[in-house]
Formats: structure tokens, C-alpha cells, sequence
């Protein structure tokens, strides 16, 4: 039985990403709860609920457990009453808390019926006690990832039960693994591994109850603790025992645990080396080893480097100057072995190419110092460690290369300042109302002067001017420079001018002077200005070859539309009067689909009718109004009807909302008479549009089925014609009664009955709509015994009376005859029922005398008859 408050499940459950743990050996889960299995390690738990029977006790007091949702035992009722449903097939485990909760997952990894597993958590005294505390029930739908099962207020040291049953016993796989809170045992890692002489391995304990004692022994650095490092003495097998009591009762084989150290004589050579030290940025490294037989290789290095090529090439060095490690790990047969190669990363030099105060252009050579000393300096200007300023500004390159093969640069720049290199800028042309334009002259730090020049800023409203930039440094060196900034008038612009139009005029085209410039304002879109955004002002810009903008406005009057209505009509059905249109103002004209002047023929449909009317300014404007044309209703009187007489009708017409008809009342029965009849519906629609349709009832009389047969009884094979009488109707159907049925029109028919019985023959007279039956019995009798009539004498003289000897037969289907003479000879021999002996033998008369018989005579019915006598011949 599902449990009726399956809704409810999904507030318990809480599935999660854990990954779901491999099957360990374990036993089955028990049959019942005094034999629960005991848990010593859940963690792979895999069990099924396929074989088990009902084994909870007590009784159900409650409808649903009042143990459902966690909400307390109910006292004296047995599990039975704490569980969350109905039992099918439990099966139960048991463990011991080892903390005051606990939290495992639940796999449902199969089902059959799909409805999963109802798993409980409880404790009690003991197995059938009445006295269960569940603090946990719950189904667990299969195929949905994990389920956590967590359950608290538990009491370290006491043992619990979890009971397992398949929902509405649904057969099912599960897993279970451990999160916290059930004693587990004690586990090592690495349960086995491998190493070479000299290595050693690090142990490291787990479960119990987290204190660790290990064996004593001379390899181990500690015999307690959680983790110890195993250094075993030589080549050979070595195992190292972990103890820890698990607080688990039940499972005292689980308290310690083993770990097997094998140990080989590695016995390994191999030698790395690379391509050399090198700079920071210095390019690509290669890296070497030694040829290994049968080895792989693999290395790693600074920056996450891996390889497993034997000699990689091409790589990419750290960036930071220093020493670096590269590691090749060659492994033969399993057994591996390193060697470690460094790269040395040198820094780049420091180096400085010195600073130099300004000269002017006709000074003695700079001399040039750099660090650190012995490098060289390069450019324009530059021989060995001196520059000449007769080039002026320049910046010169210091190099240098340390003894490690490392080189750097560094850059100074020198000012050499001569008239000629004396700039008072460049400026483009601009425009009489720009804003003020900055001055830059070099080299930096002169003055400006002229006309419309303020400190560093000229103001183009003055016009074209030449300004003025002197220069001199602190040693004298220096003078003057001008340039010309050229400044160029505003144009002369028009927007043009308009005349008023109205709201739904086209756009307005847009004319400005000089041509080429661009209007905007509300409504202007390119060079045409649309007037449904009604009277506006309007902007014309241009700019002209030199960069130079202006503007002028000009306004468009636009005059609104007239306020137009043309009225409300309707709905008419499509037959109506013609409808009389009014719209305002008055004077204005009706259009459309239908629409005669100021009338509308509701004939044409749904239409939208359209009134115009122009006011005093020339403006025009509309207005529509969507007139419903109801069609007439689709009446449907229905199909029309052929019946027999005495048949009742009902007819109901369809497509309106009213119906009459005439000669009948729409949905009553009524009988119509023998003839076919026209009854016409007229129906009418909610919007009262009407229509009308007709159906046709056609009465046919009934027919009447009648035969006979020019006989009924007889022997077989008996072959009766049958006559068939019948009356109003079309179409017949035989059957014989024999197996055979014959679909025609004929009158008559003929059928042999080869087999006696008694046959029921029916005749199925229809007019295509109703029919009738007719029938009678033919009835096939068994013959009789066979009749036997044998003559004592025969005169086979030739008279005529008498010649022949034959056995007379009735009823007979074959027969034997032989006869004999008084010798036992055969004269005659027959299985012909019609031959007759004429007297003779082979030929020649016989003789007179008596003659022997003797016959067997197989009747019609298998009857057999046997006889014999004697004849007498007489010529």
C-alpha cells in the first residue's frame, strides 16, 4: 500500500553532489531485527530489498505513524506505528554512534516499479519492544542523485537500527556511504605501495576513534599519531600494524589495520644537463639527459614546466633573474630515478648614460660619461665619448655588456639651442568667433607677442595677424621667431521663407542659401520639414570652405485639421434597408465599399464607410466608422432521412439561436407517414438575422419476408428449391443453414444438403434501410437399412420373362455376389448392383439344375448384409 502522504516527501529529502562510493564486500542486510547485519564500514554499503518478507511489529494505531515527519514515538505500539508507511519487504542493519549525529548518503541506483525505498532510522531496547524512538523515516526516489540522511539528538556508544523497505514494495538497489557519526574501522594509507632501497613512505591513519598506536618497530619514526614515516631497512616485504579502538562493538575484527611496504634494489643511473646559463630575456633553453634503456622520462621545472621528451627543446626560461631547478625523472620497469640540472638566469646590468645641462650650438664638445664605465655611446652627433652641439637637440644611446655576456641600454637627451632652431609654432586657419588659441613655441619657456596675443593666447576676433616668439636660455644662447594665423570671416546665411499649410500637408521642401548647409528644429528631417509637428521655427547652418559656420531661422505656419466625425451605424444583417449616413461638420462626402451618396447597402458586408469634409483654410480631413454586417445564420436543417413506416424522427435545426418549421415542432418526435416530405426551418440568430433550410423525409413501407420450398424432408443428398414470396423490398440474404449464404435479388434458389440434420434456412428480405426474416426447417433424414429380395429360380430361355437372375437391392450402396454350381465352381461373380447373370459360362449356356449364392450388401447407412441360397435354372 503507497503511503497516502507521499506529497509531503519531498520536504524531507535534500539530495547533494557527493559522488557515489564503489560496492565493497559486505554481507546482506538481516531479515529482521533481532539478525539486523552489523555496519563496519557503511562507506560502500550496497544492499536490495528482493528478497525479503514483512518482519515489523506492533501495531498501527495512528493512519500515519506517529513517528511521520519526525514528530516523536507513539509509546507501547511497536515500530509499526513510527514508521512512515506500509511494509513489504524490510530488511535491517545495525551500527553504533560514534558522535551525537550522524550523516550518510543514499543511493536508489535501480527499480523496478519505480517508487524506491522507505529507510528509518530508531532505537529501542530491544527487537519486538514496544518502546521505538524513529527520529528518522523517509522515502528516497531512485534515479535522483544523492539523498542525505542526517539525524541528530543520537547517543554516543548506543547501537541503532536502520530498517530498509521497498516503497509500496517496489524492488530496488542501493548504496550507502558514510559522511560523519557511525564508528568506522581503521584505515591506513597507502594500504601497499613500492619504493626503492634507501626511500621511505608516510603512513597515515584514519577511523577508529582518531587516537593511533602502532606496532613497535625500529623503521617507524613514532609509534603513535595519526601519521608516521616507514624507512625500511633493506630490500624485502614489510608490514606495520595500526591499532584504535573503533567504539564499535559489533565489529571487533575492525580495529586495526595493516599496510605492506615492498621494497626493490632500484639500482639507477641518469645524468641532466642544459644548454647553459643565460639572461634575463636572454631567448629559448634545451635540456639534456642521459640515455636510459627501456626508460620514459619525465620532466618538470620553474612555472609549471612539464615534459616527458627525453631531450625537450625550445623552452621558455623564468623572466626573474636567479637559479632554477629542472628535474628528469627516468622510470624503468616501474622503478623510477631523478637527477636535477640548474639554470642560471643572470640579472641585466644598471646602466645610465649620464645628464647634461642645455648648450647652444657653437659650444666645445659635451663630454660624454657613462656607467658603468666601459661601454659605448651612440648617435647623431656623437664620436666616442663626445658630442658635438653643432647638430643641436639630440638624444644620444649609452650601451653596456657585463662580464657575464648581459647588455642594457639607457638613453639621455641633450639641448642644443641655435636661432634656427628657434620655433614659434604652427597654427591652422580658424575662424573670426573660435575660441582663443594656445601658442606653443620652442624651445619652452619664451614670450609671445602682437596683436590679439595675451601671455600664451591669441584671440581670432582680431583678425588675421603675424605673432612673435623670443627664446634665449640661461647662457645667452637663443632669439626670435614669427608665424601667421590666418583668420577667416563668418558666411552670410538664409533659411528662406514658407507659406502656411495644413497639419497633413506633404513635407515641406526646405531651401537655405549658401546651398549645402543642414536645417533642424521639430519636424526637419534632411532638407523637408514635415507639418504634422504643427507651426515651428526653424534653423538653417552652413559651413563653409574654410570651416567657417553660420545660422538663420525661419518660421512655418501650419494649420490644424478640421474636427471630423462620420457617425455611428449599426449592426444590420446583410439583407437590411440601405442605411442613411450623417457626419460633421455637415457638408462633407461619404465614401467606400457600398456607398451611394450619403447612403449605405448593408448587402456588401462589413465595411468601414469614410467621411471627408475641407474647412475654410483648405485643410482637409476624415473620419471612419466600421459598420458590422451580420451575415444570415448558416441554418442547417439537417441530412436528409429515408426510414421505414412507424419510425419516429426528431428534427432539430442548427446555425441560429430560434427555429420553426412547418409541418413539424423543432426537437419533438414525431411519426411521419409513407411518402417522402420537404419540412423547411426557419431559424433566426441572436443578432436576429434569419435563414432557412430544408430536409427531405422519405417513409418507406415495410418489408415482408416470405418463402417456401418444394420440400423439407428427405434423404441425402437431398436438393430443395426454395421460392422466395417476399414483398417491399430490394435486397435478400440466404442462408441455408449448411454454412452456405447467398446475397442477391433473385426470387428463387436451389441448395443440396449432402449430410443429415435438421437445417434452419432463413431469407432476409431488406429495402436497404430496414428488413425482415423468414424461415423453415429442412430436415435431412438417415436412410434405411438396406432391402434385399433374391428369386429361387430364373428361365433364362429367351423369352422375355424371366432370363435373368439379379438380387433386387433398396437402400444398397455396393454389393458382392458369387455364384456356384454343384461342384463349388464359380460361374458367376459380380460388385455391380445393376449386373445380372444371363445364364451363361464363359460363353456357353448352362446347364439346369441349382445353382448356389452367396452376397454381402453394403447399405446407403453402412448397413451390411450378408446372405446366401440357392437358385434353380429352368430353360
Amino acid at each position: 500500500m503507497r503511503n497516502i502522504l507521499y506529497i509531503f516527501i519531498f520536504l524531507l529529502i535534500s539530495l547533494n553532489g557527493n559522488t557515489q562510493p564503489p560496492c565493497g564486500t559486505n554481507p546482506p542486510a538481516g531479515e529482521d531485527c533481532a539478525n539486523a547485519t552489523p555496519i563496519c564500514e557503511l562507506n560502500g554499503y550496497c544492499g536490495n530489498t528482493y528478497s525479503y518478507a514483512p518482519d515489523a511489529w506492533g501495531t498501527l494505531e495512528e493512519p500515519f505513524g506517529c513517528g511521520f515527519l519526525g514528530l516523536g514515538p507513539c509509546p507501547g505500539t511497536g515500530l509499526l506505528n513510527v514508521f512512515c508507511g506500509s511494509v513489504e519487504n524490510d530488511s535491517y542493519l545495525k551500527f553504533v554512534a560514534s558522535a551525537t549525529s550522524i550523516s550518510f548518503d543514499v543511493w536508489v541506483t535501480s527499480s523496478v516499479y519505480g517508487d524506491g525505498i522507505q529507510l528509518i532510522v530508531f532505537s529501542t531496547p530491544s527487537c519486538g519492544n514496544n518502546t521505538v524512538n524513529a527520529p528518522y523515516c523517509q522515502q528516497i526516489l531512485p534515479g535522483a542523485g544523492a539523498t542525505n540522511v542526517s539525524v541528530s539528538g543520537l547517543i554516543v556508544g548506543n547501537t541503532y537500527y536502520i530498517m530498509i523497505d521497498g516503497f509500496a514494495g517496489d524492488l530496488c538497489d542501493y548504496v550507502i556511504g558514510a559522511n560523519t557519526g557511525i564508528a568506522i574501522p581503521v584505515d591506513v594509507t597507502p594500504l601497499t605501495s613500492t619504493i626503492c632501497n634507501g626511500d621511505n613512505v608516510n603512513l597515515t591513519a584514519s577511523g577508529g576513534n582518531g587516537t593511533y598506536t602502532w606496532n613497535a618497530s625500529a623503521d617507524l619514526n613514532i609509534t603513535s599519531g595519526a601519521s608516521v614515516v616507514a624507512t625500511p631497512p633493506g630490500v624485502g616485504t614489510y608490514t606495520y600494524t595500526v591499532n584504535s579502538a573503533t567504539g564499535n562493538p559489533l565489529c571487533p575484527s575492525s580495529t586495526l589495520a595493516v599496510a605492506t611496504i615492498i621494497v626493490n634494489n632500484c639500482g639507477c643511473a641518469v645524468n641532466a644537463t642544459n644548454s647553459g646559463d643565460i639572461c634575463v630575456g636572454g631567448g629559448l633553453i634545451d635540456l639534456f639527459t642521459s640515455n636510459v634503456a627501456n626508460a620514459t622520462y619525465s620532466w618538470t621545472g620553474p612555472g609549471g614546466f612539464t615534459s616527458t621528451s627525453q631531450n625537450p627543446t625550445g623552452i621558455t626560461p623564468p623572466a626573474i633573474a636567479g637559479s632554477y631547478n629542472y628535474i628528469v625523472t627516468t622510470t624503468v620497469l616501474g622503478v623510477p630515478c631523478s637527477s636535477t640540472t640548474t639554470l642560471v638566469v643572470n640579472p641585466l646590468p644598471t646602466v645610465s648614460a649620464g645628464t647634461y645641462s642645455s648648450v647652444c650650438s657653437d659650444d666645445p664638445d659635451v663630454a660624454l660619461v657613462g656607467s658603468p664605465v666601459g661601454g659605448t655611446f651612440s648617435g647623431t652627433g656623437v664620436t666616442g665619448s663626445n658630442f658635438d652641439p653643432s647638430v643641436e637637440t639630440q638624444t644620444i644611446t649609452y650601451s653596456y655588456t657585463d662580464g657575464n655576456g648581459c647588455s642594457n641600454t639607457a638613453s639621455t637627451s641633450i639641448t642644443s639651442v641655435s636661432p634656427s632652431s628657434i620655433n614659434a609654432g604652427t597654427y591652422s586657419a580658424v575662424c573670426v568667433d573660435a575660441s582663443n588659441i594656445s601658442l606653443v613655441g620652442s624651445p619652452l619657456a619664451g614670450t609671445f607677442s602682437g596683436t590679439g596675443v595675451s601671455g600664451n593666447s591669441f584671440d581670432p576676433s582680431v583678425g588675421t595677424q603675424t605673432v612673435t616668439y623670443t627664446y634665449f636660455d640661461a647662457g645667452g644662447c637663443g632669439g626670435s621667431a614669427t608665424t601667421t594665423i590666418t583668420v577667416n570671416q563668418l558666411p552670410i546665411v538664409s533659411a528662406g521663407s514658407y507659406s502656411a499649410v495644413c497639419s497633413n500637408a506633404a513635407v515641406v521642401p526646405l531651401v537655405g542659401s549658401p546651398v549645402g548647409g543642414t536645417f533642424s528644429g521639430t519636424g526637419v528631417t534632411g532638407n523637408n520639414f514635415n507639418p504634422a509637428s504643427g507651426t515651428q521655427t526653424l534653423t538653417y547652418n552652413f559651413t563653409d570652405g574654410n570651416g567657417c559656420s553660420n545660422s538663420a531661422t525661419a518660421s512655418i505656419t501650419v494649420n490644424n485639421l478640421p474636427v471630423v466625425t462620420s457617425g455611428n451605424y449599426g449592426p444590420y444583417c446583410v439583407d437590411a434597408a440601405n442605411v442613411s449616413l450623417v457626419g460633421t461638420p455637415a457638408g462633407g462626402t461619404f465614401s467606400g465599399t457600398g456607398v451611394t451618396l450619403n447612403s449605405f447597402d448593408p448587402s456588401v458586408g462589413n465595411q468601414t464607410v469614410v467621411y471627408t469634409y475641407t474647412d475654410i483654410n483648405g485643410c482637409v480631413n476624415s473620419a471612419n466608422t466600421a459598420i458590422q454586417i451580420n451575415q444570415l445564420p448558416n441554418i442547417n436543417a439537417g441530412t436528409d432521412i429515408i426510414i421505414c413506416f412507424g419510425t419516429s424522427v426528431t428534427l432539430t435545426g442548427s446555425g441560429g439561436a430560434t427555429y420553426t418549421w412547418d409541418g413539424a415542432i423543432n426537437g419533438q418526435t414525431f411519426t411521419p407517414s409513407i411518402g417522402n416530405t420537404i419540412y423547411t426551418v426557419t431559424g433566426t440568430d441572436i443578432n436576429g438575422c434569419i435563414n432557412t433550410d430544408a430536409v427531405s423525409i422519405n417513409v418507406l413501407p415495410l418489408p415482408i419476408a416470405d418463402m417456401s420450398s418444394d420440400v423439407n424432408i428427405g434423404n441425402p443428398v437431398l436438393t430443395v428449391t426454395f421460392t422466395n414470396t417476399s414483398s417491399n423490398s430490394v435486397n435478400y440474404i440466404w442462408n441455408f443453414g449448411n454454412g452456405i449464404t447467398i446475397s442477391n435479388s433473385l426470387s428463387n434458389q436451389t441448395n443440396s444438403y449432402t449430410n443429415e440434420g435438421n437445417y434452419l434456412v432463413t431469407l432476409t428480405a431488406s429495402n436497404g434501410i430496414c428488413s425482415d426474416i423468414d424461415s423453415l426447417y429442412i430436415d435431412v433424414i438417415p436412410f434405411p437399412a438396406p432391402i434385399v429380395h433374391v428369386p429361387n429360380v430364373f428361365t433364362p430361355n429367351q423369352d422375355g420373362a424371366n432370363d435373368e437372375f439379379f438380387i433386387d437391392t433398396k437402400y444398397a450402396s455396393q454389393i458382392e455376389i458369387v455364384i456356384l454350381n454343384r461342384w463349388g465352381n464359380v460361374v458367376f461373380e459380380s460388385t455391380d448392383l445393376n449386373e445380372k447373370w444371363t445364364g451363361d459360362v464363359k460363353g456357353d449356356p448352362a446347364s439346369d439344375g441349382v445353382y448356389f449364392f452367396k452376397y454381402i450388401v453394403t447399405g446407403v447407412n453402412s448397413d451390411i448384409i450378408q446372405g446366401h441360397g440357392n437358385i434353380t435354372l429352368i430353360r
